[in-house]
């Protein structure tokens, strides 16, 4: 008969959980396993993943099926029982072991724990391979270990000689002449990489149907991982358990991205959210919500520029654009994802070069389309600031009455397809587009209070407002 194993009674679950925690611990003392933003995640040699509840439970049901405690008997002494589990028991005893191997839910990953934050500091970015920790400055490699909370680990070796031609070729006949967006997806690639998040961009590539996109994204799909790839679509985003899959994944690829329907505010205050490295809660079904800041990069695929609805357009900023306009429809090459699963390696070190460019100068290549792409897109999700752009001046000393401006703002809208809406609401939207726009009732020179915008201006070719009638205003604001 084999011998039980003695452990505290379950009225102590600490100090049955203070037992426990050797079996999670590695050989050098490190923590194996932690609990997370209300989650389970497990050192897995290379990074950390999240563990189901249920293999968590299933694991204390079977550690603590034959142990046994010590108890009062009835004479007053002490006597083995078993220690029997029980679902309230194993709730007990997981709350225990949740709160001593608790990890900040204000830790980001990656980070490195438990270590002088000095030294670490100064390493700077750091990628997980399979065959250690690559620190991006120097090419070092540096030993796995816990104390690195990393939630990406690319699927191979590093090898510091690898090469990808085909790859490169590949990209050179996406884009012929456009260097400078092959230097963006580079930097694309480096960046989810590195696991940073500080940009707060997004990837989005345009074109026709089998143009590169999604040969572009699958690469990137094996670069990172399957366990660490999302899929959902742009309209679940803005669903009450859209955002549930995003959790500890690092990146999420959008494809055929596209909305339904005129009020997507939801989804827009979605990606700004995710994009903009905001704490965000989040709904999980059977389970309690989560709270903490998304690691995820989103990259969207569609044949056509996206339609988002914001007044303000600062949903258009966000987004590096990638326009391709070669199509290899009806003569694509079966074979091209096979060779290129075979430069991994190459294609490691190819990203970790467009990782130290953005490193050295801080930001991503913008290509000229992108730049093109970006005016349009705010235009479209924000027609007000097409407006200002087109027919206005801003500026701290620019003023103009508000009905000068409006009578304007509603023959434009004409001219350009354009519902006006009522006058408060362009009101508001001016005030999203320029937020230092203020109002006041200066007099004319009639004695007349008149309601008047401060810090925008028609411009002067304007045949709705003369130049007289817009120096006047000017020389109110500069006055005041």
């Amino acid at each position: 008969m084999t011998e039980q194993e003695e452990l505290p009674p379950p009225s102590n679950p600490l100090a049955v959980a203070r037992r426990l925690l050797p079996d999670w611990q590695t050989e050098d003392g490190r923590l194996g396993c932690r609990r997370w933003r209300g989650s389970w995640m497990r050192w897995t040699g290379t990074c950390w993943r999240e563990l189901d509840e249920a293999q968590i439970r299933a694991g204390m049901y079977t550690r603590l099926e034959h142990a046994a405690y010590l108890a009062p008997g009835k004479d007053g002494k002490p006597e083995q029982r078993d220690w029997a589990p029980t679902k309230q028991k194993i709730g007990n005893l997981l709350d225990a072991l949740g709160a001593i191997t608790l990890l900040p839910t204000d830790t980001d990953a990656p980070a490195w724990l438990d270590t002088d934050d000095a030294t670490t500091e100064e390493w700077g970015p750091i990628v997980a391979c399979d065959n250690g920790l690559l620190r991006i400055r120097d090419r070092a490699l540096l030993p796995h270990g816990p104390h690195f909370f990393n939630l990406v680990s690319v699927p191979f070796a590093y090898d510091p000689t690898a090469t990808a031609p085909t790859w490169e070729r590949f990209l050179a006949q996406v884009w012929p002449d456009a260097p400078d967006a092959i230097a963006a997806v580079q930097e694309w690639f480096g960046y989810v990489l590195s696991g940073r998040t500080d940009q707060q961009k997004i990837l989005l590539m345009v074109g026709p149907s089998r143009s590169g996109k999604g040969t572009i994204a699958r690469v990137l799909k094996e670069l990172v991982g399957k366990e660490n790839l999302a899929g959902p679509t742009l309209a679940g985003l803005g669903t009450n358990f859209g955002l549930a899959t995003l959790i500890g994944k690092p990146l999420a690829v959008i494809s055929d991205a596209r909305l339904s329907g005129n009020d997507n505010s939801q989804v827009v205050e979605r990606l700004l959210t995710i994009s903009g490295e905001d704490t965000i809660d989040i709904d999980r079904k059977y389970r309690e919500a989560w709270t903490g800041r998304l690691p995820t990069r989103l990259m969207l695929l569609s044949n056509e520029l996206p339609h988002f609805g914001d007044s303000s357009g600062v949903i258009a900023r966000r987004f590096v654009v990638l326009s391709m306009t070669v199509s290899w429809l009806g003569k694509e090459d079966t074979t091209l994802t096979d060779k290129l699963a075979a430069e991994m390696p190459g294609i490691l070190n190819w990203a970790l070069e467009g990782l130290a460019r953005l490193e050295a100068t801080g930001r991503f290549t913008e290509p000229k389309s992108s730049r093109e792409a970006v005016t349009t897109m705010q235009d479209t999700s924000s027609p007000t600031s097409a407006f200002i752009r087109e027919r206005c001046t801003t500026g701290p000393t620019c003023s103009v009455p508000v009905d000068a401006l409006w009578n304007v703002w509603r023959d434009w809208a004409e001219d350009n397809g354009v519902r006006p809406g009522t006058k408060q609401v362009f009101g508001r939207n001016l005030l999203s587009v320029v937020p230092q726009l203020s109002r006041s009732r200066p007099r004319d020179e009639y004695g007349r209070q008149v309601v008047t915008y401060t810090g925008i201006t028609l411009n002067k070719s304007e045949p709705h407002l003369p130049e007289s009638r817009l120096i006047a205003s000017q020389s109110l604001a500069e006055s005041r």
